[in-house]
């Protein structure tokens, strides 16, 4: 399926954390000003900072993920390290829509060793100036109630702002509503990010700034609809990768449309996005259908 593009949804985001966040770096820096455990940097054109890389904003879509589709399905996500996950069970596979068909519902957005994934995530960069500050604690026996380890020194991330983006390509339509639910639990502080989350660490808000959904000109697209790949593609190519023929979101926002020639450009504000979002949620109802 990934030799064409039917659909792909970009959602820019900004990021602030409403708590301290730390993503720890694996290694330690030779600038001995650092804290012991200091935040994660890169290298941008305004010199090294600190940064939320995509993968570990990933990892934590896919693990909240993976637990309410167990939640509703215990076969509907895999146990990705064991030996019944979906990439050890068709490693001699060689038919990619047999490989996508019988995948996992998180293995089809997320990926395993035999299948590509569907969502990816930039990096996010600071946008502005970031505040850091420097935390102390130490590690107490359970034996002697006595100071173990420490003290030791954390930096934490306090005020800043970070900018990112997700894209779902050939998306179905509750692959969408997953990822909407995803974004809503973070931003109501059930899902936390990085180190230390039973510590009170983590907790961010996620603002969409920009989304943009793509469409391919297969045929007419009304206005007021999101089409998922099921409604693209033809009935054999429906049955063999196991797609919906109703896949839609309709009664939508219109947005702001544009002809890209071979696509159809709809962007949407953050406000419309909520209206989406909300219709997506609410579609996860009828997922297992």
């Amino acid at each position: 399926m990934h030799k064409r593009l039917w659909n792909l949804l970009k959602l820019e985001f900004e990021l602030q954390p409403k708590a301290p966040l730390l993503i720890k770096s694996g290694m330690l820096s030779p600038n001995p000003s650092l804290p012991d455990m200091q935040f994660v940097r890169t290298r941008t054109a305004n010199g090294e900072s600190v940064f939320i890389p995509g993968s570990s904003l990933k990892g934590v879509f896919r693990g909240f993920t993976e637990k309410v589709l167990r939640t509703a399905n215990d076969n509907w996500a895999c146990d990705p390290f064991g030996d019944g996950s979906c990439g050890r069970m068709m490693i001699d596979v060689d038919d990619t829509a047999r490989v996508y068909r019988q995948s996992c519902r998180a293995c089809k957005i997320y990926g395993n060793t035999r299948l590509r994934g569907r969502l990816s995530f930039t990096d996010a960069l600071p946008n502005g100036g970031v505040v850091t500050e420097t935390r102390y604690g130490v590690a107490i026996s359970r034996l002697t109630n006595a100071v173990a380890a420490g003290p030791f020194d954390i930096e934490t991330l306090v005020q800043g702002t970070f900018k990112g983006s997700v894209v779902l390509e050939n998306f179905e339509v509750w692959q969408l509503g997953l990822l909407a639910l995803t974004l809503q639990a973070l931003n109501d502080g059930l899902v936390k990010i990085g180190f230390g989350k039973n510590r009170g660490f983590g907790e961010v808000e996620i603002r969409p700034s920009r989304i943009v959904v793509d469409m391919a000109k297969h045929s007419h697209i009304p206005a007021q609809e999101i089409w998922g790949v099921g409604m693209f593609v033809n009935d054999a190519e429906r049955t063999s990768y196991g797609l919906s023929a109703g896949d839609k979101l309709d009664n939508l926002p219109e947005g702001t449309s544009s002809d890209l020639g071979v696509y159809i450009r709809r962007e949407y504000k953050a406000e419309e996005w909520q209206t989406i979002a909300e219709r997506a949620v609410q579609s996860l109802s009828t997922m297992g259908a």
